[in-house]
């Protein structure tokens, strides 16, 4: 058999339309994809979330015409992407060192601006947000970083996420009781930090009854949150499937970063997969989804402890407990965006066995759904042909081999003959 060229051309020709997504698609996605990242030991940390609030709380007070708005919304929840790690959410670091002189000598916080601004700068669509998650850490009078910019050359969503970003650190530092307190703890650097126009609006902000509440109670948060997501009622920024194929690609990259050894496993994943379902003739928009689904089949391991993927000692039972977690974690966090349920249910039974002796579930054979069968050969198929901590890369020949011998057992021996005449050496 012939390997099929790429269909990506082809794939991001369909439109998002015709694959049913919701008009706030986009907010909801990121917002999960973020919330993913800044879970700790299983518990939602949610710094973006309040920043996100509070931004655009000062953008109401502001008037913002409605297109800023939701610009302020999509920066304030990426503006801290480029702070992903293995070690954990920069939001941690930031309460760690929260003057600007440690900050400017810390690598990971002095760089995960510019690392964001990288990230984000790729999308067309993204650019204006990716100059902001860029400044977000510049102060008024010039002693910010990474440019040192000053005054108005700092565009004013920066200004604005400067202050909500300063505020959630002071609230997660000290047991905050009023608006005052807040206000005394943000006054000692408002000077040199602060835009005197946005900061103005943010303390008649504090004035207010309401707000210290809201910003207290982490169900009112979440509560006003959703709110707002529900406001941000278009595609712009996914305007088509090409554009979203890539933000994924974009979010398996980050997954990887942080929980494997090969940077480009879900890539390669998506890849031997697509050609899988190319040769099955499928469906281009079901291969669509299971390219995406192969891209975000990890993202389960970002919400746990993240240093059992690097580790290259024993596991105990406990951290494998975890690792088999990962694909109902993974569902968890896809199945709660409009629109991904379908690969949702992919990834959660990407582990399954073609015998019944895989997880969550142990589904065995045609139970188990087409794409995470697939999914299932193309995992394996890239781990065995990469370097890893617990093996060495085997070459392409003895890889198929060892699909070969597992047909049956731990995988789908249609789609195993489909990949061994795909990829032998010929």
């Amino acid at each position: 058999m012939t390997r099929h060229p790429s269909s990506r051309a082809r794939l991001t020709l369909i439109s998002l339309h015709d694959l049913s997504l919701p008009p706030t698609f986009a907010a909801d996605f990121v917002t999960a994809l973020i919330g993913a990242f800044e879970r700790e030991k299983g518990q939602a940390i949610g710094h973006s979330t309040r920043v996100t609030l509070l931004a655009h709380l000062i953008g109401q007070e502001m008037r913002l015409p409605q297109e800023t708005q939701k610009e302020l919304f999509f920066a304030s929840l990426l503006h801290d992407i480029g702070g992903i790690s293995t070690a954990g959410h920069i939001w941690k670091r930031l309460t760690e060192v929260p003057d600007i002189f440690g900050q400017k000598t810390d690598f990971r916080i002095f760089f995960h601006s510019a690392r964001g601004y990288a990230v984000l700068s790729r999308f067309p669509t993204l650019r204006k947000i990716a100059e902001v998650v860029y400044t977000h850490h510049e102060f008024y009078d010039g002693s910010g970083f990474p440019q040192g910019l000053k005054g108005d050359d700092i565009p004013l969503l920066a200004r604005i996420i400067r202050i909500a970003d300063t505020t959630d650190i002071i609230l997660r530092l000290h047991e905050i009781q009023n608006g005052e307190e807040i206000k005394s703890f943000l006054d000692i650097s408002a000077g040199e930090e602060f835009d005197p126009q946005s900061y103005e609006r943010f303390v008649s902000l504090l004035g207010r009854p309401d707000t210290l509440p809201l910003l207290l109670d982490e169900n009112l948060v979440r509560e006003r949150f959703r709110e707002i997501c529900l406001s941000m009622t278009d595609q712009y920024y996914f305007s088509a499937s090409d554009s979203l194929n890539r933000f994924f690609e974009m979010a398996a990259m980050l997954i990887d970063n942080v929980t494997t050894v090969g940077k480009q496993h879900s890539l390669r994943v998506a890849e031997f997969a697509e050609q899988i379902a190319l040769s099955l003739k499928l469906e281009q928009s079901l291969i669509l989804q299971m390219r995406w689904a192969a891209l975000l089949h990890d993202i389960g391991k970002v919400t746990s402890n993240r240093m059992i993927y690097t580790k290259s000692e024993k596991l105990s039972d406990i951290e494998w407990r975890a690792i088999r977690a990962h694909p109902e974690k993974g569902y968890e966090t896809l199945n709660a965006v409009s629109g991904l349920q379908e690969i949702a249910f992919y990834v959660l039974h990407h582990h399954e066995n073609y015998d019944g002796s895989g997880y969550p579930e142990g589904l065995s054979g045609e139970k188990i759904p087409l794409a995470s069968r697939i999914l299932r050969v193309a995992d394996a198929f890239e781990a065995m042909t990469s370097e890893r901590i617990y093996h060495r890369k085997r070459d392409w020949q003895m890889a198929l081999r060892e699909l070969r011998e597992n047909a049956g057992k731990q995988f789908d021996p249609r789609i195993v003959d489909i990949t061994v005449d795909a990829y032998q050496i010929r």
